[in-house]
């Protein structure tokens, strides 16, 4: 599993980097990306999702909602493939919703998810 974790980059600093054929061969392998600036419409770029064919769960790491901005689960949603919790697929983990989250990933690419005080 490959995580990306782009703290709070915005469209202009996700272009800038799409400029690098490294890093773009990187994001094939992302399987768990973290959601820039908070989930907010400034940090999506489609361009760098586009990229990232293997995406399982996008993070959007925010505390109450504060922005309308802030509406785009809907638009990761559209480039993962899920995942099984408990008999629920998700797509998209918020810590507004889901609060803490821990992640286990084992060499093997098994994964262990636990969210809300089962990660504290």
């Amino acid at each position: 599993h490959r995580i990306i974790f782009p703290g709070d980059m915005e469209k202009a600093g996700w272009r800038a980097l799409l400029l690098d054929p490294i890093f773009c061969a990187m994001l094939k392998g992302v399987t768990i990306f973290v959601a820039s600036h908070h989930g907010r419409l400034s940090g999506y770029c489609e361009e760098v999702m586009r990229l990232c064919p293997n995406i399982r769960v996008v993070i959007v790491s925010d505390k109450k909602k504060g922005f309308q901005s802030q509406e785009t689960t809907s638009l990761y949603h559209q480039h993962t493939s899920g995942f099984d919790y408990y008999g629920t697929k998700r797509y998209v983990l918020t810590t507004r919703s889901d609060g803490s989250m821990a992640f286990s990933i084992s060499p093997s690419g098994g994964a262990t998810v636990l969210l809300g005080t089962a990660a504290a």
